[in-house]
């Protein structure tokens, strides 16, 4: 028959005494760790009154280490002897008729009785420190804020010489002009220092210092230099460039215009001839039905018609090619002079 021992054991963690031990502990545990955040809570709130108020805040207290666990040894599972250094300074043996759940416990009971001793003795060192400590203002004369006060950067800021603080100036600016192009250098700096500048001149006689010379590099005189110059400026600007081809556009459009107004004129000159003469050889022509039945059908008026309007065709055909040649001429020039 098999002995069931497991569960008269004191370390079986199913014992109706271990689990509402560990329950106990559970419960411990959390009032800790709500007691500790209220007193944070408490300390941050005393610390911002302490600002608000004009005083140096209170240092914060060490927070309290939690408590060991029942395996937790010094120097155990990779945890550093110091963690329990301060309150483990002797070894603690088990008394007697006392299992490991028990020592364990025991020892987490006075490590919190050593806890509060210690956070009660740094709450009145506190203080009395914030007592002994004068009231110092973080409110300057003009009534700004500055956390920084002048007693507390006395110490640190150092008397500066004005002569040698100009003096390095001086010399950084004279390093930095050596590869710095400032505003200042758009009107000469040092070559235009004293001179006065020639828009602010009054008499007629005063030129931009860039305007153009009417003499060469040798100093000869040179008319035409300033023709030069414009037309080589005219050149070289692309909206000269754009003026100048819409005005030969434009000339262009009026001459075809023109040509077209001339060549309708002598068409209607040429159709007016031809309509006077027709009428010539009409008047000219019999009219009796026996000239025209001898003559078997044959008219000169017919012929004359055909003719001139042969005539015609041939000289409606020759204008056309004459504008169509222009207008390949006008095409040719107009992309010859844009490329």
């Amino acid at each position: 028959m098999p002995l069931h021992l497991l569960g008269k054991k004191s370390w079986n963690v199913y014992n109706p005494e271990n689990i509402a031990r560990v329950h106990r502990d559970e419960a411990q545990a959390k009032a800790r760790e709500e007691e500790e955040e209220r007193r944070m809570q408490e300390i941050d709130a005393e610390r911002r009154i302490q600002l608000l108020r004009g005083e140096y805040p209170s240092n914060l207290p060490p927070s309290i280490p939690p408590a060991p666990t029942e395996t937790a040894q010094p120097g155990s599972y990779g945890r550093p002897e110091s963690e329990f250094g301060v309150f483990r300074h002797k070894k603690r043996r088990r008394i007697a008729g006392e299992d490991d759940t028990d020592r364990d416990i025991r020892f987490a009971r006075e490590d919190a009785v050593q806890y509060d001793a210690r956070r009660d003795e740094l709450l009145s060192s506190g203080r009395k420190g914030k007592n002994r400590e004068e009231h110092v203002p973080i409110v300057d004369g003009t009534g700004h804020i500055n956390l920084f006060t002048e007693d507390m950067t006395r110490q640190q800021r150092a008397e500066k010489n004005a002569e040698a603080e100009a003096e390095k100036h001086k010399k950084q600016r004279v390093f930095e002009d050596q590869y710095t192009m400032r505003l200042s250098n758009a009107s000469g700096f040092k070559e235009s220092a004293g001179q006065t500048p020639w828009y602010s001149a009054n008499s007629k006689d005063a030129q931009a210092p860039n305007a153009m010379r009417g003499t060469d590099v040798w100093g000869n005189e040179d008319p035409l230099r300033q023709e030069r110059e414009k037309a080589r400026t005219n050149a070289n600007d692309p909206l000269a460039a754009m003026k100048s081809g819409v005005r030969g556009l434009k000339n262009s459009q009026r001459e075809r215009k023109e040509w077209q107004k001339q060549r309708l004129r002598e068409i209607e000159d040429l159709e007016r001839a031809q309509r006077s003469e027709h009428r010539r050889r009409r008047r000219r022509r019999p009219h009796s039905p026996d000239s025209l039945n001898s003559l078997e059908g044959f008219s000169l008026d017919k012929d004359s018609r055909k003719h001139s309007d042969e005539s015609h065709e041939t000289l409606r055909r020759s204008h056309k090619h004459e504008y169509q040649e222009h207008q390949r001429r006008h095409r040719h020039h107009h992309r010859r002079h844009h490329s």
